[in-house]
């Protein structure tokens, strides 16, 4: 991986089994008020940034649980086996992606993740305070053009 801190991500599940690492920016950052992210989180929204796949490395026994989203895509979720940490995951509309749960990344260098849209916010909380500054969309928009 990349010795920029700029560029470097580190995280891993609550017990340490499932560590994960990117070396490259993030392609978005969005938070996603949807009932699926909402329920997996026990609060109103996930923090989600999306890398390239060919930017993240991951280690330990991460397990996976798939459902089809409200898209048709297939949404595969990983998580440790042992305390049940959200980790990271994959959308097969989005090929080539990673997506990670910004809340189980090292505190280094999340400050840098500042969401760039909020989507699903049809199905937000009242009091699920968001910052009105960032763009929001009633459900999910398309993937930002290739760079």
């Amino acid at each position: 991986m990349s010795d920029s801190p700029g560029n470097t991500f580190r995280g891993s599940c609550v017990c340490g089994a499932v560590h994960y690492g990117v070396s490259g920016p993030p392609v978005r950052v969005a938070q996603c008020c949807c009932t699926d992210c909402q329920k997996l989180t026990g609060t109103g929204h996930a923090t989600i940034a999306f890398f390239r796949d060919t930017d993240f490395k991951s280690s330990g026994p991460a397990t996976a649980y798939e459902k089809t989203a409200d898209s048709g895509n297939l949404t595969t979720r990983y998580f440790c086996p042992t305390c049940g940490s959200r980790l990271f995951g994959r959308n097969s509309g989005r090929p080539g992606t990673v997506s990670v749960y910004v809340g189980s990344l090292d505190d280094e260098g999340t400050d840098r993740l500042k969401p760039d849209a909020i989507v699903y916010v049809e199905r937000r909380h009242a009091w699920d305070l968001l910052d009105e500054t960032i763009p929001q969309f009633p459900a999910m928009p398309p993937p930002p053009p290739k760079t």
